[in-house]
């Protein structure tokens, strides 16, 4: 590890910033190569077309942007971004819908937009001395080294020229997202790439600005509401960011009639969503600001480049161009800094015991990290006819997770509305926070609690796929049809669920 000291990251949004300032504490030099000219201010740019659309900070990821960029967060709500402790939400599904408030002294995540966001993150990593960014460039391949086993830099050139240079590294990380020309690099090399697992999503949104008057300021409720894919009802969500601007967004997956991008039918739509009520209540007294525009996403990608024995040295990837998800779960961003972070958990111990095939290695744990969000993600999309998942091996227990996710939100639902009990619903939404294992939810003991529903449609279904009536054998059961998913022990996670506790007890 002493020898290393120039790092090379691929794309300067979310992946590609969390990634260099995780390398800036490991190497003397860390260069970021960007495609695009970046903004001075805030604002969208052409080579991140969704981020126009709302993106989210999961809980998991929260910790780690906070523990890179400390009060980042406080940083967004001094500009104008809004404190998720300030937020009434409306909750609806299928079943029902219910007010709650987010408890402050669990987790604080701002709301903001993805420019705002970016733009604090980059204004970080632009003051750190050693982090250099070199804008309007392209990579244009990978350099080798003799014995064809090593990445030692990569090929530039600049966007309006043909003239390449080499701009040597000893670690190049590819975090440049959906567009990543990596495995076309690699074939350059003579390197063939593993089949990919592939979503055949064919998802759509669409998504309208609008001005908060001051008048409704106070009045202000963020709505979610989720989709029925049996029924085709979309889901919405109308939530604000900030400088009083609110956001309205419409989704929907499987190629069938995507949210429309014309203003009137946009505002027609919005009428058939669970809690449309609410929904037009408020979105009637906004004035439209900008859009609708539409997000079209053909399929989500998970590569497999952990299963290549020669995977060169000195290469990483992570962030999109490594697993793309349907944006709908607000997962990406979160699943980037899982990745980084583990890149540096690996260079600690890599300094203390070095080891052979160490990207390789790096690899496979960052699968292991991210099973469980492509996993949830996989099954949640599953549910709309005209999506289907491509590969050698299929996702494990997709139709016992889909009957058991409706049982539980539908238990979950009734206790939010009739007995004020939130418990149920905050499990849900930790485990799909990234922050509660899998394992805590699909478990036996939750399945018992559940499963007593006055033999209604959704307890039927789940006991018709589980397949045992004897309540001892549950938990074997559920291991026999659920991924394992071995994960890591992480001190942080474990102090948040100790926090949860204690405030679901209050």
């Amino acid at each position: 590890m002493s020898d290393m000291k120039r790092a090379v990251v691929i794309g300067a949004g979310i992946a590609g910033l969390i990634t260099a300032r995780m390398l800036s504490d490991y190497y003397d030099e860390v260069c970021i190569i960007e495609r695009d000219e970046l903004p001075s201010e805030p604002s969208n740019r052409q080579g991140v077309p969704q981020s126009f659309h709302p993106h989210r900070v999961l809980p998991r990821g929260g910790l780690i942007l906070e523990h890179y960029f400390p009060g980042y967060n406080d940083e967004l709500i001094a500009l104008g971004a809004i404190p998720s402790h300030e937020e009434e939400i409306v909750n609806a599904n299928k079943y029902g819908k219910f007010n709650h408030k987010v408890n402050a002294s669990f987790i604080e995540i701002a709301s903001s937009s993805r420019p705002l966001l970016e733009w604090v993150l980059r204004k970080r990593v632009q003051n750190i001395s050693h982090i250099r960014f070199l804008t309007n460039t392209e990579v244009t391949g990978l350099m080798v080294s003799e014995d064809q086993s090593s990445i030692i830099g990569v090929y530039t050139k600049e966007r309006r020229s043909e003239s390449r240079k080499e701009r040597r590294a000893d670690m190049v990380i590819d975090a440049s997202g959906r567009s990543s020309k990596l495995i076309k690099w690699l074939d350059q090399i003579g390197l063939s790439v593993p089949e990919p697992e592939v979503l055949k999503v064919s998802l759509g949104y669409s998504t309208r600005y609008y001005k908060i008057p001051s008048l409704i300021q106070n009045e202000w409720k963020t709505i979610l509401t989720e989709s029925d894919p049996e029924q085709g009802i979309r889901a919405g969500m109308l939530w604000r960011i900030e400088n009083d601007i609110a956001g309205m967004l419409l989704f929907n997956a499987g190629g069938d009639a995507y949210p429309s991008t014309h203003p009137d039918e946009f505002q027609e739509q919005m009428k058939h969503l669970f809690a449309s009520n609410e929904i037009m209540e408020l979105a009637e007294r906004l004035e439209p600001f900008q859009g609708p525009r539409g997000y079209r996403i053909s399929e989500s990608i998970r590569q497999h480049y952990e299963r290549m024995e020669d995977w060169p040295s000195g290469l990483l990837v992570l962030g999109d161009a490594f697993c793309s998800f349907d944006p709908i779960h607000g997962q990406g961003m979160t699943v980037a800094a899982i990745e980084a972070d583990t890149v540096r958990k690996c260079l600690e111990l890599q300094r203390v015991h070095p080891e052979s095939k160490f990207e390789l290695k790096v690899l496979r744990r960052m699968q292991q990290a991210i099973e469980p969000a492509w996993w949830l993600s996989s099954v949640a999309d599953l549910r709309w006819r005209g999506v289907e998942h491509v590969g050698s091996s299929q996702p494990r227990g997709v139709t016992f997770a889909q009957k058991y996710i409706n049982l539980f939100t539908k238990q979950a639902m009734k206790k939010a509305m009739y007995e004020k009990d939130t418990h149920l619903f905050f499990i849900q939404f930790l485990m799909n926070a990234l922050i509660l294992p899998p394992g805590e939810y699909f478990n036996g003991g939750v399945l018992k609690m559940i499963l007593n529903d006055n033999g209604s449609e959704e307890e039927m279904a789940l006991r018709a796929e589980l397949g045992v009536q004897d309540p001892e054998l549950f938990q074997q059961r559920i291991d026999e049809l659920i991924p394992s998913f071995q994960l890591e022990h992480d001190e942080q996670i474990e102090k948040l669920l100790e926090t949860f506790q204690h405030a679901m007890s209050e």
